[in-house]
C-alpha cells in the first residue's frame, strides 16, 4: 500500500507539471512567435494552452478530497471535451500526413517549412508515430467516457485501455526520437524545442494513462 501511494503522489504532480509546461510552451509560442505565425497559428496555439491547462488541472485536482457530484461531473465533462477537441487538431493534419505516406519515392516533408528528404524508414517513423498517437487518444477518450464512470463493470477494459493508450504514446515517443536524433527532423521550430518539449507532450499523456490504473 505504501508503495502505491508512494507512485501515485509522484506520477500526481508530476503529469500536471508536464501538461502545465506543454500550456505554458504553447502561451510562449503565441509571445515569442506571434509575428511570424498566421491568425490561425496564433489562434491555435492559444486553444492548446487552453487545452492543457484543463488537462493539469484535472490531474491536479485528483487530490481533493471529498468530490462532491457536480464538481466530479464538471472535472470528468471538461477532460473529455479538451481529449476529443486535441484529438481533433491532431486530426486536421491527416490529409497532410496521409500524403507523404508514399513508400514509391522519397518524400520532402515540410516540418516548420524547412524541407527534409524522407526515404521509406523515415516516412514509416513519420506516419506511425502520428496514427499512434491518435489511436492512443481516441482510447483514452472512450476510456474516460465509457469506462472511468464504471469500472467494475468493464475490469478488463479499465486496465487494458491505459495500458494500450500509454504503449502507444510511448512507442510514439521513441518514434520521434529517432527522427530528432538520428535523422535531425525538427518536429518543433527549434532542435532546443523538439528536444524538450516532444518528450513533455508525450510524457504528460503517459502520465494521464498511469493515473488511469
Amino acid at each position: 500500500m505504501e508503495k502505491k501511494l508512494t507512485l501515485k503522489r509522484l506520477i500526481i504532480p508530476a503529469t500536471g507539471l508536464l501538461f502545465a509546461a506543454y500550456s505554458a510552451y504553447n502561451v510562449f509560442i503565441v509571445i515569442r512567435d506571434g509575428g511570424a505565425l498566421s491568425s490561425e497559428g496564433i489562434l491555435i496555439s492559444i486553444i492548446v494552452a487552453l487545452l492543457f491547462a484543463v488537462l493539469a488541472a484535472y490531474v491536479w485536482t485528483a487530490k481533493v478530497k471529498r468530490k462532491k457530484g457536480f464538481f466530479r461531473m464538471v472535472r470528468r465533462t471538461a477532460l473529455i471535451i479538451a481529449l476529443i477537441a486535441i484529438f481533433a487538431l491532431k486530426l486536421r493534419m491527416v490529409v497532410r500526413v496521409v500524403e507523404y505516406v508514399d513508400f514509391s519515392e522519397l518524400q520532402t516533408v515540410f516540418v516548420y517549412g524547412e524541407p527534409f528528404a524522407f526515404s521509406m524508414l523515415q516516412t514509416l517513423l513519420y506516419g506511425a508515430a502520428y496514427f499512434m498517437t491518435l489511436a492512443a487518444m481516441l482510447i483514452l477518450i472512450i476510456y474516460f467516457i465509457v469506462i472511468r464512470k464504471r469500472p467494475l463493470m468493464f475490469p478488463k477494459a479499465s486496465v487494458a485501455l491505459p495500458v494500450t493508450a500509454m504503449v502507444l504514446f510511448l512507442v510514439s515517443l521513441i518514434m520521434d526520437m529517432v527522427l530528432f536524433l538520428a535523422y535531425g527532423v525538427n518536429l518543433e521550430a527549434s532542435p532546443l524545442r523538439t528536444a524538450v518539449m516532444r518528450p513533455v507532450f508525450y510524457l504528460g499523456f503517459i502520465g494521464l494513462c498511469a493515473y488511469c490504473l
